[in-house]
């Protein structure tokens, strides 16, 4: 079987794509990745996404970021399976790849974890990703849960990533896998790093013949020992992605050590924090500018809410942070309605992805 690729194998794949931009995010008419992959409502799903493709394509973006949810894999399979197959269809169709997002260790504790519901989506108004009580409201101590977690659902789990990596393992219109979303977040430490090496094994059995990845999301430059978890995500990684929703200055730093300590091509598959000066103006031309791959989270105002501040902005802004603007949007482009929330953000993607065309050959100057 493959093992993880040599920094040449890596550089070589990652040298014949295009520049890499793409974004994060439901459809509009979504609350949650329940929504966006059940039967319930599908149609109606479909044609949003359709819809919001077409923007994405519009302005120059060539890339979106899936996380798969793995209770509908399992209770709605074959459903699902052709739910996915049309979602690649339609990325397809609009010049875009997609980045397949297995794992995810951004969830809610266990008193909080509430087993699915198919059907109609409960929508809590005012919130970040539409929950009141959700995983960026920062007052839990106990661990997220996740199904994984339960003996009688682990092989199940393994399962799912060995028919998606049978299925599309050789597709081109999957472009990257991203085994583990934010390995030890919600006060996860180590427990799922067992799990996420596992997936990295099950896809190099299945000799998958795109890159594998796994997130680091809370890597600081100023950090002496990053956390196991993130480490070893990043020592199994071909190409090394990362989250970043700090500063430009942040940015710049965690950039210069990741390309130290690794030397493979990066990619942010999470940014866009305008709320800490994390906007399209100042990240998104540094990017183009050091080849660096994008994925800024949310790209239409929906259910999901990620215009909203994360819960501890306001939890901050109680105790008196006043540097805290929580008048801004902190995620997403676009509005409800099909129109810019800033049109000099989108006129600095399409000026920066047309020049990336242009620096590509894909396009004359």
């Amino acid at each position: 079987m493959r093992g993880q690729w040599t920094k040449e194998q890596a550089w070589e794949w990652y040298n014949k794509q295009p520049w890499i931009r793409g974004f994060n995010g439901y459809p509009s008419n979504c609350v949650n990745r329940i929504a966006m992959w059940q039967a319930y409502n599908h149609k109606e799903v479909a044609e949003q996404i359709d819809y919001e493709f077409s923007i994405a394509e519009s302005i120059g973006l060539n890339a979106v970021r899936a996380i798969i949810q793995f209770e509908v894999w399992c209770f709605e399979h074959d459903s699902f399976m052709a739910n996915l197959e049309e979602y690649l269809t339609l990325a397809d169709k609009h010049g875009i790849k997609v980045m397949m997002c297995l794992g995810n260790d951004c969830v809610v504790p266990k008193s909080r974890f509430k087993p699915v519901q198919f059907g109609e989506q409960p929508v809590d108004w005012g919130y970040h990703s539409g929950i009141r009580k959700g995983q960026h409201s920062n007052d839990f101590k106990e661990p997220g849960y996740q199904l994984i977690d339960d003996p009688a659902y682990t092989q199940k789990y393994y399962d799912m990533v060995d028919e998606l990596a049978k299925k599309y393992g050789k597709d081109d219109r999957v472009q990257i896998w991203d085994v583990w979303n934010e390995i030890g977040n919600s006060n996860r430490g180590e427990m799922s790093v067992v799990h996420m090496e596992k997936f990295f094994q099950i896809l190099w059995e299945n000799d998958v013949q795109q890159p594998c990845t796994a997130d680091c999301w809370s890597y600081w430059h100023e950090d002496k020992h990053p956390r196991p978890a993130e480490k070893r995500a990043l020592e199994l990684s071909d190409v090394i992605t990362f989250h970043q929703y700090g500063s430009y200055e942040d940015m710049l730093l965690i950039i210069e050590r990741l390309v130290k300590e690794y030397d493979r091509p990066l990619i942010n598959n999470e940014w866009l924090n305008r709320i800490k000066g994390n906007t399209v103006q100042a990240i998104f031309p540094l990017f183009y500018y050091l080849k660096i791959g994008s994925y800024h989270w949310g790209l239409m105002q929906g259910y999901s809410q990620t215009f909203e501040p994360w819960e501890v902005f306001y939890q901050k802004q109680d105790k008196g942070e006043w540097w805290i603007d929580t008048t801004r949007w902190q995620h997403d482009l676009y509005r409800f309605n099909g129109r810019p929330y800033d049109i000099k953000e989108i006129n600095v993607i399409k000026r920066f992805t047309k020049f990336a065309d242009i620096r590509d050959g894909i396009i004359k100057e």
